[in-house]
């Protein structure tokens, strides 16, 4: 998947005073993935931090990691210790963490270079648990559009490019659906969670074509995400 950097930063500093109202899915998420880290010990890293959910749940020794500042900013309100960095290009020292959570992140990063980079601050047998949308998510946006718009990952995919670096201890995918009277209200949901719809470099024409197809869509719109699950331990060395 190929990712804009600083569109995902814009968009997320942008849908920064709306985001915790409408991230109902994500909090979902965040409660089942606690469970997967409920025996987690030690100093950990919250990768993708955003505002601070993830790690409120978790309630443990752990620094947040987010490439959005406005984020960072929201999250030290709970949590004294974030970082602004990459994923893709962690500011820690090799073998920092005994272990790394991730909600809701990964598939804004090249999964690739970002699990390598996880491994690497991660101590040997660390432990690392995320949640990821994948592919299958986001039908009624295709739908809506004609055309493909988010480009989530294969599952056998992730878990392949994992196992270069983890033994994989646990995986599922989970269905949650969020439900909205008509597109244009979809739409409005998808940029306050900080998902921009359209290409990067769109014209002004091709957003209006956009919002257009959205408003046409005048009844009620199901909005689904296909969630994957994994606890891992780190066999890098």
């Amino acid at each position: 998947m190929r990712v804009n950097k600083n569109r995902v930063k814009t968009s997320f500093s942008k849908s920064i005073h709306s985001y915790e109202k409408e991230i109902l899915v994500q909090k979902k998420a965040a409660l089942k993935l606690s469970e997967f880290s409920r025996d987690f010990e030690g100093f950990g890293l919250d990768l993708g931090c955003g505002t601070g959910i993830l790690s409120s749940l978790l309630n443990k020794n752990i620094v947040g990691l987010d490439i959005s500042f406005n984020m960072a900013k929201i999250y030290k309100t709970k949590n004294e210790k974030v970082v602004v960095g990459d994923i893709e290009n962690i500011p820690f020292k090799s073998k920092t963490f005994d272990f790394a959570v991730s909600n809701f992140a990964l598939h804004w990063v090249d999964v690739e270079k970002g699990f390598k980079e996880i491994s690497r601050v991660l101590k040997e047998e660390g432990k690392f648990a995320f949640s990821m949308p994948v592919e299958g998510s986001f039908k009624i946006v295709q739908d809506i559009l004609g055309e493909k718009n988010f480009d989530f990952l294969d599952k056998d995919y992730v878990l392949d490019i994992l196992s270069k670096n983890f033994t994989i201890k646990k995986h599922e995918t989970v269905s949650y659906n969020l439900e909205f009277q008509n597109g244009l209200e979809l739409l409005k949901h998808l940029h306050s969670t900080g998902s921009s719809v359209g290409k990067t470099g769109s014209t002004i024409g091709e957003k209006i074509k956009i919002f257009q197809k959205f408003k046409n869509y005048n009844k009620p719109a199901v909005l689904n995400f296909e969630v994957m699950f994994v606890y891992a331990i780190n066999h890098r060395f």
